[in-house]
């Protein structure tokens, strides 16, 4: 669902636009507006946006989420068993108190202010999650193909949809192919 939302979330002239923060937080001798990150170029496509962000940037990203992965998988907790060996689908560990100590909120419920749930609503819930992944993925995919020119018949009346030159299976660059 992140990726469908921020795929969405960076097609908007908030994030893909001119950006001018009243403060410096980086830049060279106060020059506004100040980019978010060395190499910003605006209004470009979310893809763009990506192949312009530095290589350091894209593995601290790759490997944050990496982390976060390999924790969910069991990799942090020994009494966790897996969804495909019999274990629950859609849970995900606690991690308070995890990395030393540094990290003071879960991943799911970081404040606790819903109200504890019996085993049939979490059961649902559960299963509401695996369908809306579902679908968000059917949903990036549909952007995907069609940002790369393909027809996709709900968003070809789109004008403005953000189209994308390179191949969106590269991530680390534009020009980049396994085969040169």
């Amino acid at each position: 669902m992140a990726g469908f939302l921020g795929f969405c979330a960076q097609s908007t002239p908030l994030v893909a636009g001119e950006h001018s923060l009243p403060f410096r937080l980086r830049g060279e001798n106060s020059v506004f507006p100040t980019p978010p990150y060395r190499g910003f170029v605006a209004d470009v496509s979310p893809q763009e946006q990506w192949d312009n962000i530095p290589t350091i940037g894209k593995f601290q990203i790759l490997v944050f989420v990496g982390m976060l992965e390999s924790y969910g998988e069991g990799a942090g907790d020994e009494s966790y068993v897996h969804y495909t060996k019999g274990g629950m689908p859609g849970y995900y560990p606690p991690i308070v108190g995890k990395g030393g100590g540094q990290i003071g909120l879960n991943l799911y419920k970081p404040f606790d202010i819903f109200p504890e749930q019996d085993e049939a609503q979490k059961t649902r819930g559960r299963q509401v999650e695996i369908n809306n992944g579902r679908l968000a993925m059917l949903g990036l995919m549909s952007l995907l193909t069609e940002s790369n020119g393909l027809i996709v018949p709900p968003l070809d009346g789109i004008e403005s949809f953000p189209k994308y030159a390179g191949n969106v299976m590269i991530p680390f660059s534009g020009d980049f192919s396994i085969f040169s």
